[in-house]
């Protein structure tokens, strides 16, 4: 048979298989890697667009005008000077501090008339401004007629504390440095602490030290509470009304408002009034979105698309007719085997190529459309022809050189997962990997032919920047020999696997 009839048969066998290739159940899958990235640039490009037609519909804003603007100016005078903002966002927060009033979560109640008591009693009424289960007070004073605290060291009662050690004899031992061991806390349903003087005094003053006072958060100071006293034990009169340590609200009003020139966008952030701070960045960002592409390519298409997208297809040609018993139908035929090995790879390499080399380009197509057609035109007629045929030559020899590796890991291993997991792992690892063992890699010579570097992303650990030292890329004519020099070796251990075979279907189910 001479080399024009197997090229026949080799296609008669391709056009065969395309059907495989292209609309196989088990592969199927592999559309939704390929279209993925344009999904997710079509959809960015939609939402610029609207972005940039929303914003020019306000009106566009003078250059000269947009940076002119300077930080700490007012509302007013930004809004006269640029005129009715292209968007407006307006706000508020507030957030609980001390009254002024107050000093450091210590209150003082005078008693006005003087009443005369021996045992006092502060009832907590609400806890605090947190909406936190425990009642804390550092320290409870009760002053007469002279200077000395008549509570000092007395003894008292209180509802159950939130530990032995928080009784409320930490209230009255004159002391607030202890920290939280030096306060007196209950979570009680009635929380209370009552002190016995030992006599009945004319009480004048009760002073109250909150958590604040203990070095405690302000919010946690107690929130509402009351004092009585009484002569006996069992009468009660309320000599301080429920109060608490006062909080207030601080309230900041905030506002956003943009400009747009155009091509710009101004992001102005006021507090109160003023100009906090001032944002002015291009709406699109060319330079910037062919980086991003590049990653997407390099880390998506590269690593991850066609690499399981290959897995799909190509392990399919053989280990899918296995599952299916049907393999040996093939065999059976009036061809060569090495002839149904290269119709097999063919029918996967045009799906594979059609597949990826096509997604790629129309998500490369995705990112320019986004932009100034005149800046597009500019960057298409000097680097941008170039760099969407290297694309896609680089997506065209990841098919050929992993669609070999997967061919011939179907004809030799029965369990796809191994051989995939392991050249995964190699090929993860490569940057990390002394040179000589980086340029035993398909990903390495794909990545030479990369128009544009991937970026590194700036928040990558120190100690992952010093272990990532990437080989020196490969010349393109090297790296193209390169992958085609490993496809037809790993070619040619398939066809040895391939003329080896003997089909027996007990042991491949």
């Amino acid at each position: 048979m001479n080399y024009q009839s197997w090229l026949k048969q080799t296609w008669t066998i391709a056009k065969i298989e395309m059907r495989r290739a292209f609309f196989s159940k088990r592969a199927f899958w592999v559309y939704g890697l390929a279209l993925f990235p344009s999904i997710i640039f079509f959809g960015n490009s939609l939402h610029m667009k609207f972005r940039r037609a929303s914003l020019s519909a306000h009106g566009l804003t003078k250059p000269a005008l947009m940076d002119g603007i300077k930080s700490g100016e007012s509302e007013e005078a930004i809004l006269q000077r640029l005129g009715k903002p292209a968007s407006d966002f307006q706000w508020q927060n507030s957030r609980h501090i001390r009254d002024k009033s107050d000093s450091d979560g210590i209150t003082v109640h005078k008693i006005e008339p003087a009443g005369e008591a021996r045992y006092v009693r502060l009832n907590i009424i609400a806890n605090n401004y947190l909406n936190d289960p425990f009642a804390r007070i550092y320290e409870f004073e009760v002053y007469g007629d002279g200077p000395a605290n008549l509570a000092l060291r007395r003894p008292a009662t209180s509802s159950p504390p939130c530990n032995p050690d928080e009784g409320p004899e930490k209230a009255l031992n004159g002391s607030v440095a202890g920290g939280k061991k030096d306060r007196w806390c209950s979570s009680g349903w009635q929380r209370y602490m009552q002190v016995d003087l030992g006599n009945v005094f004319p009480i004048k003053r009760i002073v109250i030290k909150h958590a604040g006072a203990g070095g405690e958060k302000a919010e946690l100071n107690t929130a509402m509470f009351s004092v009585q006293a009484s002569r006996d034990n069992q009468t009660f009169t309320t000599i301080v009304n429920g109060t608490g340590a006062r909080l207030v609200d601080e309230i900041t009003s905030h506002r956003r408002i943009g400009y747009f020139d155009g091509e710009r966008e101004a992001r102005l952030s006021f507090e109160n009034g003023k100009l906090a701070s001032v944002k002015i960045n291009p709406l699109l960002n060319f330079s910037e979105d062919r980086e991003i592409f590049a990653g997407v390519f390099q880390f998506f298409y590269l690593r991850l698309a066609i690499f399981f997208g290959c897995l799909g297809i190509f392990m399919n040609l053989f280990r899918g007719e296995m599952l299916d018993k049907t393999l040996h139908f093939w065999f059976l035929a009036p061809a060569r085997r090495e002839v149904l090995l290269a119709g097999k790879y063919s029918a996967g390499l045009i799906a594979s190529t059609a597949i990826f080399a096509g997604g790629a380009l129309l998500c490369f197509a995705l990112m320019l459309w986004t932009h100034n057609p005149v800046e597009v035109q500019a960057y298409w007629h000097s680097a941008g022809i170039g760099h969407a045929f290297w694309y896609a030559v680089a997506s065209v020899l990841g098919c050929i050189g992993y669609g070999s590796v997967f061919l011939a890991a179907g004809l030799l291993m029965r369990n796809p997962i191994i051989p995939a997991a392991l050249i995964l792992g190699w090929e993860g690892i490569n940057g990390f990997l002394p040179e000589i063992l980086q340029k035993a890699s398909v990903l390495y010579y794909l990545q030479s032919l990369c128009p544009v570097p991937a970026p590194i992303e700036k928040d990558m650990p120190a100690i992952l920047r010093l272990l990532l030292v990437p080989a020196e890329p490969a010349s393109r004519i090297g790296a193209i020999l390169g992958l085609l020099a490993v496809t037809i070796v790993v070619l040619w251990i398939a066809r040895l696997a391939i003329l080896r075979m003997q089909v027996t279907y007990s042991t491949e189910t």
